[in-house]
């Protein structure tokens, strides 16, 4: 579906509006209003969509075309991502899509990935290709439960799981990781991998909930191989939970990605607005927060610890007029300073994968415009 200016335009002023509560009895009575009202317009603006629902793509450029991966649901499942499987289409200009239809789907033999497929990374090595993937199951309680899998190609369309097993999910007595306070949730999912040239190790950033109190444990997990296809060893997080007085602000972090650029590391992730702990948002600048911010840290080393610049300034600029949600980060040519920004339309449940947005870097801080 391609947007006009105005339908990007519609969007962006929604942003305020917050989409919905985990716990509605938990938001004050001035809010529930504007809960209801976001539910009408995003209740209207799907129903305009055309398919089902489409959500999470990632790109990887491969030669001179683009190959894209998302996440396809089925419309009318409740909750909305308790399905999808991963699709794929192909480009030469990031403007004409040709599709390729369902590539992995869920495995209805292996209780940990029999009800989703979700979001992950494709990485071309040797004429391989290597899709990481995250998964959860069907039932209670798989479907609270999510791992790491691994699916390769020599393609990029005709994907063979790797191992019937997880390629990687912690035990639940781990020194670092464990099970949602809040919601019982297993967070452990969208991997997105990196290999360090210096040393050749290949790393997985990952969705994650740390070891620790309260309900806000949000943080990115990291393991480490010396091959790409494993066996991996969990690490403690590269973005760990702050042992200060201050409030820690998330519940989950999700679709990391890392750039490399002048001797730092730049950590880029989401996190949906209702996500955060209000006793944060007080500390902070509201007004750059919400479901479409870009957040980004930065750390001198690869497995962190990975911090903001400023308290105030770790929000993408412009990325939170967008109306996308998972923004990503693409190169597409030569010039180091320039990338595109592309992700998926919370609102609608449809993708954004063409060159609508840029991103600069401008004095070291990224920026991005439409």
């Amino acid at each position: 579906m391609k947007l006009s200016r105005f339908q990007r335009q519609i969007l962006s002023l929604l942003e305020p509006l917050p989409t919905e509560y985990m716990n509605p009895n938990a938001i004050a009575w001035s809010e529930r209003s504007q809960v209801s009202l976001s539910k009408l317009i995003t209740g209207l603006l799907r129903r305009s969509r055309q398919g089902n629902p489409l959500w999470d793509p990632w790109i990887l450029k491969d030669g001179d075309r683009y190959r894209v991966y998302y996440l396809e649901g089925i419309e009318g499942t409740d909750p909305w991502w308790s399905y999808s499987q991963i699709s794929g289409a192909i480009s030469t200009d990031l403007e004409n899509w040709e599709p390729l239809g369902t590539l992995l789907e869920p495995e209805p033999t292996n209780d940990w990935e029999s009800g989703r497929v979700c979001a992950g990374c494709t990485y071309e090595e040797d004429g391989i290709y290597y899709l990481f993937y995250s998964a959860g199951g069907r039932e209670i309680p798989h479907l609270h439960n999510e791992g790491i899998g691994l699916a390769t190609s020599t393609d990029g369309i005709h994907f063979s799981r790797h191992s019937n097993q997880p390629l990687l999910m912690p035990e639940l007595d781990d020194l670092w990781y464990e099970r949602s306070n809040w919601t019982g949730h297993f967070h452990w999912r969208d991997p997105y991998l990196y290999k360090d040239i210096q040393t050749g190790k290949y790393y997985l950033f990952i969705c994650a909930s740390a070891r620790a109190t309260g309900n806000f444990q949000g943080s990115i997990g990291l393991a480490v191989a010396d091959a790409i296809a494993g066996p991996y060893q969990i690490l403690p997080p590269a973005i760990a939970i702050s042992d200060k007085a201050e409030p820690w602000a998330y519940y989950h972090m999700e679709r990391p990605q890392i750039i490399y650029r002048n001797g730092k590391y730049h950590l880029f992730f989401s996190c949906f607005k209702q996500f955060f702990n209000p006793d944060w948002l007080k500390t902070t600048q509201q007004k750059q927060i919400n479901n479409s911010s870009l957040y980004w840290y930065v750390s001198d080393q690869l497995m962190g610890d990975y911090q903001p610049i400023d308290s105030q300034d770790f929000v993408v600029s412009g990325s939170e007029t967008t109306g996308l949600y998972g923004t990503s980060l693409l190169q597409t040519s030569t010039n180091p300073e320039e990338y595109i920004a592309y992700g998926w339309y919370h609102r609608l449940h449809t993708l954004e994968l063409s060159k609508t947005f840029r991103l600069q870097w401008q004095d070291e801080v990224p920026r991005l415009t439409s």
